[in-house]
């Protein structure tokens, strides 16, 4: 494997984690109060390295473009809806919250989804 694919490769893992860590940020408060280093670091990074790196490989049927607008969409989505509903604070109105995240989930799923501008990466074989 030459080098410039490999750096690619690691670039793709990389985006990944910073891309899944923004919806994945406001999550955070449902699982703990004063969550430690470990459980922040499980919660948000691992996810997008495990989907970073099924992604560079070839074994995941999503693009790297479609994690962005994912992540992107999804965390703008879930300030907004938290800015309309008045979500002051996420465990005092938990139910709240948590409901406009997932809606904020979908709305990103959606948009990564049916974006006509985002295809699947082909392989290089």
């Amino acid at each position: 494997m030459s080098l410039p694919r490999r750096l690619e490769q690691v670039g793709i893992v990389l985006g990944s984690v910073l891309m899944l860590s923004l919806p994945l940020s406001v999550f955070t408060p449902f699982t703990a109060e004063n969550p430690a280093l470990w459980q922040i670091t499980l919660l948000w990074y691992v996810p997008g390295l495990v989907v970073g790196t099924l992604i560079a490989i070839d074994k995941f049927p999503i693009s790297y473009q479609q994690v962005w607008a994912f992540g992107i969409v999804s965390w703008l989505a879930t300030v907004a809806l938290w800015m309309i509903f008045d979500v002051q604070s996420v465990t005092a109105n938990q139910s709240t919250a948590i409901g406009t995240w997932l809606v904020a989930l979908l709305v990103g799923a959606l948009v990564a989804w049916v974006n006509p501008r985002i295809h699947p990466r082909e392989s290089e074989t």
